[in-house]
């Protein structure tokens, strides 16, 4: 069963899959308490195995006012969609099973290790060998015992570039403050600070941000490009009318990572970024 799963994963496009022990991974969420302190979720406790699946979103285009996870289609649909023929399979045979992606509050990051999918970086990446760290992770938690894959011991290059790079200095430090983070900066509302604001005219991002990325050593060589959905229809540079209505954003947009924000936090950013180019 576990190698049909892997076929199906494979023919609809889903870029890396691995198993991950429902109870190895209650096992973790005890042994390591502050690293799941931000789960939102637990296992059922009929759940046997998880199915981690990776989404490579890479599309190759250069650096755009956004970051590349946004410039598709979003991932969460896409990825629920995909994962969805194995959910379907695993019904058919007489399993439980459900896919979750970013909606489920297990520890995504976490599963990716323990699996083998994936190991993390300086930068809290999660990374690839053959997709660096551009791609998304789903899962799918079931009642269907399969053999569950062993993690990678192992870590990035430690060069520490990405600590080097990160425009807000926010990297190399313990515990990580997320909110001064540029991407989560870029998503929050209200009124930002004038150092919040120069972080957005020096880099010129108005949704996420991707220096950590770019300079990581594990990115240089990208094997598996993005699936077909995020490479067609893909926005590099986002402009955004101010007159445009809410009701024409979200109709235009609605499909896009960025959408579920609104149009108010980016309008706001691109006005700060637009300032830097009239000095």
């Amino acid at each position: 069963m576990k190698k049909q799963i892997f076929a199906i994963a494979e023919k609809c496009g889903i870029s890396a899959v691995g198993i991950c022990g429902a109870e190895r991974y209650r096992r973790e969420s005890v042994s390591h308490p502050a690293v799941f302190a931000s789960n939102k979720g637990t296992l059922p406790p009929d759940a046997e195995s998880i199915i981690v699946c990776a989404f490579s979103y890479y599309n190759g285009a250069d650096r755009g006012n956004i970051s590349r996870y946004a410039q598709g289609k979003d991932y969460h649909r896409v990825a629920i969609e995909k994962m969805n023929d194995i959910v379907n399979y695993l019904e058919e045979n007489g399993y439980r099973a459900e896919a979750y992606a970013d909606t489920g509050g297990l520890n995504e990051r976490m599963l990716a290790s323990l699996c083998g999918i994936a190991f993390r970086g300086k930068n809290h990446m999660m990374i690839n060998d053959s997709m660096g760290s551009y791609f998304f992770i789903g899962y799918i938690i079931t009642d269907c015992p399969l053999e569950p894959d062993s993690g990678k011991n192992r870590s990035c290059m430690d060069c520490g570039r990405c600590v080097k790079a990160c425009p807000s200095g926010v990297l190399g430090k313990e515990p990580f403050d997320e909110k001064r983070c540029l991407s989560y900066i870029t998503q929050r509302k209200g009124v930002l600070t004038p150092v919040e604001e120069k972080l957005i005219t020096d880099t010129g991002f108005i949704w996420g941000c991707d220096i950590c990325q770019e300079v990581c050593p594990h990115n240089k060589v990208i094997n598996v490009r993005g699936i077909d959905v995020f490479k067609q229809d893909f926005i590099i540079d986002l402009y955004i009318p101010e007159d445009m209505s809410n009701r024409e954003f979200k109709t235009l947009y609605r499909d896009r990572a960025f959408a579920w924000r609104g149009k108010n936090v980016l309008v706001r950013n691109q006005k700060i970024a637009e300032s830097s180019k009239k000095i």
